[in-house]
């Protein structure tokens, strides 16, 4: 595992001195697979987690973890990000705080890469579409079309409190001014000469962004549970990222997307499934393992965490629950092979409670029986799309 050792000044000019075509978008019959990148020392709030992870704010930590995704055929990297800690209790464990920046990060992870792409947030209610314009034009220039945006409206109160706000969200849950920004920055991004004249509830803008613009729109993706939420995808978006709990939620999640999407005459989003993966050579071990780690929760942090997440939680589910892929190599092909039997899934977006780069590299295995069981092809193959 020597080449991963680290990042050198080679590794930093790779992606933008070797890459000639950019990254396709194409729909195929094969699974698209991301990782929910690690922005803070742990994803759960449990500082035994914590402990047992990288420092989140050493870059070198970043770039082996990206080489090893690529390496082993990951698509994409999703980078979350927030402006606010829920809690002082979360803060003390490691727990989305500290945290990296989602439009910092990309960068280096994209130099230090050639074909891994790379998604980064950013909030319609915090952020002015001209300055989301301008951003993302450069970092889908650094990538060379592999950079794109996971929209955010910006829901958490504590964050609104920062920028001024009483953290009350608008009645349509703060899809109007992002339906509105939208609109704008697509706009922007396809003014190569023209200027960009728009007047609307929440925006004025009035002339273009100096160049470069992205050849073609950025991907783009949506996180949502309301229906509103799932509109707004629909209209917008390549991607859903969701949290069903099994094939008939994607089902469910899939008809209801196909609907909206048909009512716009616009392509159906793809579900991208939100699910913890846990592998282990031991039967038995991986479970065991995962669940001490998800036990480890302090409970002042879990508490303040879920009264987040229970604002934004399906009915009946219990806050932060996701789908889990826990077991060994042919266990965890096996249950991702049954789940694309039942449900027809074609992404999941991967979480790795522990994410040091040993952690990526177990995925390589997996991936070689999904091959052979002819529902993922290696990203090489299909001219690393999208």
């Amino acid at each position: 595992m020597d080449q991963f050792a680290g990042p050198d000044m080679n590794d930093f000019k790779a992606g933008v001195t070797t890459k000639k075509a950019r990254k396709l978008r194409r729909r195929d019959s094969s699974m698209r697979f991301g990782v929910f990148w690690p922005y803070s020392r742990t994803l759960i709030p449990s500082a035994t987690i914590a402990e047992r992870n990288p420092d989140v704010l050493e870059l070198d930590n970043h770039i082996q973890l990206a080489q090893a995704a690529e390496a082993v055929g990951i698509d994409f990297a999703l980078v979350a990000d927030g402006y606010a800690p829920a809690s002082a209790e979360n803060s003390k464990i490691g727990f989305q705080d500290p945290s990296t920046n989602a439009v910092i990060l990309a960068v280096p992870l994209l130099l230090a890469t050639k074909h891994l792409g790379i998604i980064s947030t950013m909030h319609t209610r915090f952020l002015h579409p001209v300055v989301i314009a301008r951003l993302g034009a450069h970092l889908d220039w650094v990538g060379g079309g592999r950079w794109g945006w996971n929209v955010v409206n910006g829901f958490r109160p504590h964050e609104a409190r920062l920028f001024g706000s009483d953290g009350k969200m608008d009645d349509d849950g703060g899809y109007g001014v992002a339906d509105e920004a939208m609109q704008v920055i697509k706009a922007l991004w396809a003014a190569t000469t023209d200027e960009v004249h728009h007047q609307g509830p929440n925006f004025k803008v009035d002339g273009r962004i100096r160049r470069p613009v992205p050849e073609t729109l950025p991907l783009l993706v949506s996180a949502a549970s309301s229906g509103r939420g799932r509109s707004f995808a629909a209209k917008h978006c390549d991607y859903l990222f969701a949290t069903p709990l099994d094939a008939k939620d994607i089902i469910d999640i899939g008809t209801e997307l196909q609907a909206e999407a048909a009512a716009m005459n616009n392509e159906t989003p793809q579900i991208l499934v939100l699910s913890d993966i846990f592998i282990r050579d031991e039967p038995g071990r991986a479970r065991e393992e995962y669940e001490a780690l998800v036990n480890s929760q302090d409970p002042e942090a879990e508490r303040a965490w879920k009264s987040h997440l229970a604002r934004v939680a399906h009915a009946g589910r219990k806050p932060g629950d996701v789908m889990t892929f826990l077991g060994t190599v042919d266990e965890v092909a096996e249950q991702i092979i049954t789940l694309r039997r039942d449900s027809g899934i074609t992404g999941l977006m991967l979480r790795l409670p522990l994410w040091a780069r040993e952690e990526a590299l177990r995925l390589a295995p997996v991936f070689a029986l999904l091959e052979k069981a002819g529902v993922w092809t290696p990203p090489a193959a299909r001219d690393y799309s999208w």
